[in-house]
């Protein structure tokens, strides 16, 4: 596809920004490091009071999670009187997308659907697999078929070509193709599209048991339901207690912040699985073909698609998912980890689209869209510069100005910017109390001497690690876009490993 000069500088805009941040810090810690340092001070002082504010919004998060996940929503929704819909009514389209995933994970996941609260005869089910990866989807669809082909209301396999044109290797243009083939089966079967839910998975998710009935509820309480996606609880519970350490405590981060973020809709974006009702889909033409990050992305389809009347309510329901764990050993792990987050941050990709878009429809959108592009640029900025400006370029005044190390200010500087960074670490108590009565029981292990080094090396790794998987990711995604050198599609590789997960913890 050819870019303009304007789309290329768009490209650019994000790691223009982080490079400028980064070496305008350097510079200026040379040559101004009281305002540097003055600077550095405030954005600590702003970074703790966030701190603060995301710890409360951590804790609302997951008494909010421990309700849902406890209430009787099938009782809830026979309660429920709604004048647009009656919930038996409502059908459940899941696409499961299935590359070179062997049999045991996504035997895993239908198990997960099978054992729903939800009627599974009102649940469609949906192998996306691709031609491209062999007899693997051959063989899952036709043990899928065989085994499950009475349990739920429908089993479907879809085949994607390899090679299609206006398409690139990726989770969206399988699904799409997945939802398109569907749709004459579903005219065939005589069913309301508006009656249709459309959720889409990964081979490796679990459902939990009320999230259908949980996600139904939620439809047909909205105030514009076909105007809207719903956003579980990505947890990467799946293996949490066969990965290295690192791995987990990056894995329950992610979990956590997805749990803050549902409780500010406002800053809610599709991630991972969710889902939408099929006349939403319609209008916004599936999922892209055409990006490795399908999921952020159909959240600005769907905007621009509805004038920007879209938005993402959130459900906490979990949709359980791996954590990164490669067959290979810890430091192939580590690899898998970081190509995880930087595929997550090549979300990136999507300032050039929405601000053409945004640009574009002007006229159309109200303004207040703006402020959704600006979230998007500040959170990319902030992801990848945070975490190296509060480690390392805030103490560069102090690093590489030897006269102002020799001056009050900088004495006071280094007592007060530590003392904030320490009271900021306070906030891992809350997360450390709700992670361990979030996560699944810890199976009886015999401790190794790599664990013992991994507990020993804690202080010192996991802030090496939140520079490493999460700035330094961020920056590769960015200048990478920066330069033209666009990522592709590529899955991560995980070990087949599975755990008893509670259902009402």
């Amino acid at each position: 596809m050819s870019k303009t000069a304007a789309y290329r500088f768009l490209e650019i805009l994000p790691a223009l920004i982080t490079w400028s941040i980064l070496l305008g810090l350097t510079v200026f810690s040379i040559k101004s490091p009281v305002i540097t340092a003055a600077l550095v001070l405030v954005y600590a002082i702003y970074w703790f009071a966030n701190s603060i504010l995301m710890s409360i919004h951590l804790i609302m998060g997951f008494r909010t999670y421990r309700r849902e996940i406890r209430t009787n929503w099938l009782t809830k929704l026979d309660e429920t009187k709604t004048t647009r819909h009656r919930w038996p009514d409502i059908y459940h389209l899941v696409i499961i997308a299935n590359s070179k995933e062997t049999w045991p994970i996504l035997e895993a996941t239908v198990e997960a659907l099978k054992a729903s609260t939800y009627p599974l005869e009102r649940i469609l089910v949906v192998l996306a697999t691709e031609a491209r990866c062999g007899e693997v989807g051959v063989t899952n669809g036709e043990r899928l078929k065989q085994q499950y082909g009475q349990t739920f209301g429908g089993v479907f396999v879809t085949v994607h070509p390899a090679d299609l044109p206006d398409e690139i290797i990726g989770k969206g243009a399988n699904i799409s193709y997945s939802a398109e083939t569907i749709v004459p089966e579903l005219v065939k079967r005589q069913l309301d599209f508006t009656n249709i839910l459309v959720t889409t998975l990964d081979a490796d998710n679990r459902v939990h048991p009320v999230y259908f009935a949980a996600l139904t509820w939620t439809f047909l309480t909205a105030p514009r339901p076909h105007l809207m996606s719903y956003q579980p609880l990505p947890m990467y519970f799946n293996n949490i207690w066969a990965v290295p350490m690192i791995v987990r405590s990056i894995s329950v981060g992610s979990s956590f912040w997805q749990m803050i973020e549902a409780t500010r809709p406002y800053r809610l974006r599709n991630f991972s699985a969710h889902s939408q009702s099929l006349p939403l889909l319609l209008k916004s033409k599936f999922w892209s073909k055409t990006t490795i990050v399908e999921d952020g992305h159909q959240y600005w389809r769907s905007f621009f698609a509805t004038n920007g009347e879209h938005t993402v309510a959130p459900i906490f329901v979990p949709i359980y998912q791996d954590a990164v764990h490669s067959p290979d050993g810890h430091l192939m792990t580590y690899q898998e980890q970081y190509i995880q987050k930087r595929r997550w941050a090549w979300g990136v990709s999507d300032v050039p689209f929405v601000l053409t878009q945004m640009w574009a429809r002007r006229h159309q959108l109200p303004r207040s869209s703006w402020l959704q592009a600006l979230r998007l640029i500040e959170g990319h900025t902030t992801w990848a510069v945070t975490s190296l400006v509060l480690a390392i370029f805030g103490w560069l005044p102090m690093l590489i100005n030897q006269t102002f190390r020799t001056t009050v200010f900088a004495f006071h500087f280094a007592a007060d910017y530590q003392h904030l960074l320490q009271f900021a670490m306070g906030g891992m108590v809350i997360t450390i109390v709700i992670s361990r009565l979030l996560l699944p029981p810890r199976p009886r292990f015999r401790l190794h001497s790599n664990d013992l080094v991994e507990w020993i090396l804690a202080p010192i790794l996991l802030p090496l690690a939140n520079i490493l998987f999460g700035s330094l990711a961020a920056i590769d995604a960015q200048t990478r876009l920066a330069l033209g050198k666009y990522l592709e599609f590529r899955p991560t590789a995980k070990a087949v490993e599975r755990q008893a997960l509670p259902t009402t913890n």
